[in-house]
């Protein structure tokens, strides 16, 4: 038997089309179109941001006290130590004089600001003969009024470093999804005054960091690297996710016995920790 097909947009408009709305109705309708900012919302037909940066009032605008500007600041260090994961939320790259500012932190850190992120995507090259990929994206932090309060731009294409092997269709979604990362961890710097505590990702950028001084290049190269032991924060995050699944501390032992050559799960490496807690991720709540 043949399936037929219905064009449930039209069968809605044929429905509604007789339908007018009561004068209290439209009211509402209106009251809520102007309270809620356009710049939140997205075309209906392209289905992308369209960014309308909000004026802002002389009359609003009002420096920070030297009290209000370090309490800021103390509040922000605050969440940055007690909330954000090493090896999740930001990482060590070797040879980096700051931690990298990884996409979870920069998220969680948007979060705690009260902010939301939008991006658009600038500007795109999708060579399809040559299979090159380029993209260069936007990302707007807006605060609930609608306010553009940063920005960041994030540019990613199928000839970096890390991509070159790949054929650019194979990599394609990855590169997009790139550059929409390094707008949001350049736009949270930029919004949150963080640049100091973190920079942005360079692993993921192929930025090669200066030598130090004084060292020569292949002796950096050949000299071994001990492994960092995993940190309080990943530990106890790690604990918590065994919580959660039922997983006692013995079976967590034995695992790390098995993979890792390591009798106690509480002596792992920070890579080892951060490769559990994203199967723990994977698993779902």
């Amino acid at each position: 038997m043949a399936t037929k097909q219905i064009d449930l947009r039209a069968l809605l408009a044929q429905k509604t089309s007789g339908i007018v709305p009561t004068e209290n109705a439209i009211e509402v309708i209106e009251a809520v179109e102007r309270s809620v900012p356009r710049n939140l919302l997205f075309d209906a037909e392209a289905t992308e941001f369209k960014p309308e940066t909000k004026p802002v009032q002389g009359s609003s605008i009002r420096r920070l006290t030297v009290d209000e500007a370090k309490e800021s600041d103390d509040e922000m260090t605050r969440f940055i130590d007690e909330v954000l994961v090493s090896g999740v939320d930001y990482g060590i790259v070797p040879h980096t004089s700051k931690p990298t500012l990884l996409k979870p932190g920069a998220e969680k850190i948007l979060n705690f600001l009260g902010l939301i992120a939008r991006t658009e995507v600038a500007n795109r090259i999708e060579d399809i003969g040559a299979g090159y990929f380029a993209y260069e994206c936007k990302v707007y932090v807006i605060d609930r009024d609608g306010v553009v309060r940063g920005e960041g731009v994030g540019i990613t294409n199928s000839k970096e470093g890390k991509y070159a092997k790949s054929t650019g269709f194979a990599v394609q979604n990855t590169i997009l999804k790139m550059a929409k990362k390094r707008a949001l961890v350049d736009a949270t710097l930029n919004v949150g005054a963080i640049s100091g505590r973190f920079t942005q990702d360079v692993e993921d950028m192929n930025i090669e960091p200066d030598t130090p001084m004084g060292k020569n290049p292949e002796e950096l190269r050949t000299q071994p690297k001990a492994p960092r032991h995993a940190t309080k924060k990943q530990i106890e995050y790690l604990e918590k996710l065994m919580e959660q699944h039922n997983t006692s501390a013995a079976g967590m032992n034995k695992y790390v016995k098995q993979y890792y050559g390591v009798d106690d799960y509480r002596q792992i490496t920070g890579v080892q920790a951060s490769e559990l807690i994203e199967k723990y991720k994977s698993l779902g709540a």
